[in-house]
């Protein structure tokens, strides 16, 4: 720690002398602003106080040192804040500039929403999506429902167990075309004398990208699941 006894009987050697005084009034207009004590700072602070210590009772260098490693290791841990907020912002803009490449492509996410084109339309891709057959499902059903919660359309799967992919071919039970819009879906499996109703995932188009504020994870805007995380998508088509 500083003598302040010292640094007392230094400050008023040092009054006497007409030029140090200018010399201080100029250095404390110059540091006005200064709130904290920098490395700089501490230097001259212990060189002044060193020239003007008691030789009768010189300080324990060992304290500057201590003291100045402090100095340096604060100093050294603001450097690498700095560099490392530098990569993040960086490693952020990538992420945008990666996810970019997907604006138009299909992916397969968690969900139960789905969307039905028209059935004229020349460009129409029909929904499918993807669930996981649980062992010993004696059949496994697809159930369509409209916005309003009325069944459009019930159709048998396959029972192997594992990951399968399904479709709907866009027709109601009765095998009209179903009217454009979004649909429900669930996959319903029977399992000894039991229905289970299994989560599904689909295909969703994406229209944009985005990074979270909060998180900072990349984020889909998909057709028709809405913001879905880069995380959370299993598949790209």
């Amino acid at each position: 720690m500083f003598d302040m006894d010292i640094i007392n009987a230094a400050m008023v050697r040092q009054n006497s002398d007409p030029e140090a005084a200018a010399a201080r009034a100029a250095a404390n207009a110059a540091n006005a602003k200064k709130t904290e004590l920098n490395q700089e700072d501490f230097l001259t602070l212990m060189i002044t106080q060193l020239k003007n210590q008691d030789p009768f009772k010189p300080m324990d260098p060992s304290q500057y040192v201590g003291q100045l490693a402090q100095f340096s290791s604060v100093s050294g841990l603001a450097s690498m804040n700095q560099q490392l907020t530098n990569l993040t912002s960086s490693l952020r803009g990538n992420q945008v500039l990666d996810g970019a490449s997907l604006i138009g492509r299909t992916v397969i996410a968690p969900g139960k929403e789905i969307w039905l084109d028209a059935a004229g339309n020349e460009n129409r891709i029909l929904p499918q999506g993807m669930v996981d057959v649980p062992a010993g499902s004696s059949s496994v059903q697809l159930v369509v429902k409209d916005s309003t919660g009325v069944l459009i359309k019930s159709q048998a799967l396959d029972t192997s167990r594992g990951p399968q992919g399904f479709s709907w071919d866009g027709t109601t039970d009765s095998g009209a075309d179903a009217a454009a819009g979004t649909y429900t879906i669930e996959v319903i499996a029977k399992v000894g004398n039991e229905n289970v109703s299994l989560a599904t995932s689909v295909a969703a188009r994406v229209s944009s990208v985005a990074l979270d504020p909060n998180t900072g994870s990349l984020v889909l805007t998909t057709d028709p699941l809405g913001d879905v995380e880069m995380s959370d998508i299993e598949r790209v088509l």
